[in-house]
């Protein structure tokens, strides 16, 4: 079953026009209507009291006789119809500018009782108002001319024509205005809809510098358009990271899955002859799985901070941290010479979870960079920065880049010797953005690489352990 179709807001405006002008003629013709008989009856009334009781009894008389009253002034026609139908005037008017026309009566006119009724002229010039009472064998006749009616009723229905003429005018410069400012723009918005549910989403509406509610409109669907593509070129991004991501950790997995079920196989077999080569087996199959073990712990921190991390903020001085982290990789990479080049900040921050962003970035730097690393805290008017900088072989601009990003790393040989996985970096910028901070990385190929780590000197994210606490005294350097 096909349902109606409902009417379009254009459609209605124009209907609602109709209907106002259709009314409005309306009234006009039941005023005019009005006016006219209102006008017919004074009219009437005029000539009731020309005519008069029993006057034509008084005036017959007097015809026959040959006299009449040529002084009196009256704009009434007095006359008589015999039962030949001959019309006898017997006073005309003799008022300035009265008509020589008679009224033309014929016997379908009249009637045994008095009447009113209008008839036109003998010449066809006007019309007249006749009242017409029976006397004797005829008839008794006072006509009065209607130009007067017709006068006045034209100029009402000029005035009315006019009235109408300038309100349906004004009516509709109102609707076109209406439809300029309001419906037009939004059957451009609707069409804009249209195509954006079509998958258009290049389309944009026109805006003007105007305050008004389509123009608002406008605004808003524009920028809901743009914030729509900016979603979806973002989902597009998140559904290439993560496809790379799946393929990296499945690269990452794949090979040390592969060593363990490689000796589990040969063990099976019975291949492995002798205690050294069991020995030996195993030792590898431990360290794969170890391996596993750190990359899947290394997934699921990152996980965490993108769920919801806990930090435990409390007032934390970065040059301790700076000075025992550095202590600390002194011992754990005797081949590498790292120096503090001094400064000092206390900021808002999670002590453990920023040494163990800091401290990814110094073993990242010791793995990757050259023999010197060098460890630097600057205090600004509004943050507080960590820098790393190594004297090693850099980086190109495009691996600098995404050198936070996960499974990223320099080598792209994926040379178990050459470092981890490429998740380093990535946990510590999630560390950092965690506290309000960022990380950046500048390198250039021959040039060493200078990681800054900046963290803002307020806290920039709700401390999940209540009010920041005192400094915790610092660890013993190992």
């Amino acid at each position: 079953m096909i349902g109606r179709r409902t009417l379009s807001l254009r459609e209605r405006l124009i209907a609602g026009l109709a209907l106002v002008g259709i009314v409005a003629v309306a009234v006009a013709v039941i005023v005019t209507l009005t006016t006219r008989s209102f006008l017919v009856s004074q009219l009437d009334d005029r000539l009731d009291s020309y005519a008069g009781p029993g006057a034509m009894d008084q005036q017959i008389r007097p015809l026959f006789e040959d006299e009449t009253d040529d002084e009196r002034l009256s704009e009434a026609l007095r006359g008589y119809i015999d039962a030949d139908g001959n019309f006898i005037i017997v006073n005309s008017p003799n008022v300035e500018g009265a008509t020589d026309a008679i009224p033309a009566i014929t016997f379908a006119d009249l009637g045994e009782d008095t009447t009113h009724f209008t008839v036109a002229s003998s010449d066809g010039s006007m019309d007249f108002r006749v009242l017409a009472r029976p006397f004797g064998n005829g008839w008794d006749i006072t006509a009065l001319p209607m130009d007067d009616v017709e006068s006045a009723t034209g100029r009402l229905v000029l005035i009315e024509a006019i009235g109408i003429a300038l309100m349906v005018a004004g009516l509709a410069v109102a609707a076109w205005w209406v439809n300029r400012l309001g419906i037009a723009p939004m059957r451009r918005m609707v069409a804009a809809s249209s195509r954006v549910a079509e998958g258009d989403l290049d389309v944009r509406l026109e805006t003007g510098a105007g305050s008004t509610e389509t123009d608002e409109l406008a605004h808003s669907l524009n920028t809901m358009i743009g914030t729509l593509t900016a979603s979806l070129a973002e989902r597009e991004r998140s559904e290439a990271r993560l496809r790379e991501f799946v393929a990296d950790a499945s690269h990452e997995l794949r090979t040390p899955l592969t060593t363990v079920l490689g000796y589990a196989e040969l063990h099976r077999r019975g291949a492995l002859a002798g205690d050294d080569a069991q020995d030996d087996a195993w030792g590898r199959t431990e360290a794969e799985a170890a391996r596993m073990r750190r990359l899947v712990e290394d997934m699921l921190t990152l996980a965490k901070y993108d769920a919801e991390p806990h930090i435990d903020m409390r007032h934390t001085s970065l040059g301790t941290v700076a000075t025992e982290i550095v202590a600390n990789a002194t011992v754990a990479y005797p081949g590498t010479e790292f120096t503090f080049a001094g400064g000092d900040a206390t900021v808002p921050a999670d002590a453990d979870r920023l040494r163990q962003a800091l401290l990814n970035v110094v073993a990242n730097a010791a793995v990757h960079g050259g023999p010197h690393v060098t460890v630097t805290v600057l205090a600004g008017p509004s943050d507080a920065r960590v820098q790393v900088h190594d004297d090693g072989p850099g980086m190109s601009p495009e691996v600098a880049a995404r050198a936070t990003e996960r499974f990223v790393r320099g080598d792209s040989s994926r040379q178990r010797a050459t470092g981890g996985a490429g998740l380093g970096l990535a946990i510590t910028a999630a560390i950092v953005d965690a506290h309000g901070g960022t990380l950046d990385v500048a390198s250039a190929p021959g040039e060493g690489t200078t990681i800054t780590i900046s963290l803002p000197l307020t806290s920039a994210a709700s401390p999940a352990g209540g009010p920041f606490a005192p400094p915790s005294p610092p660890s013993p350097s190992s």
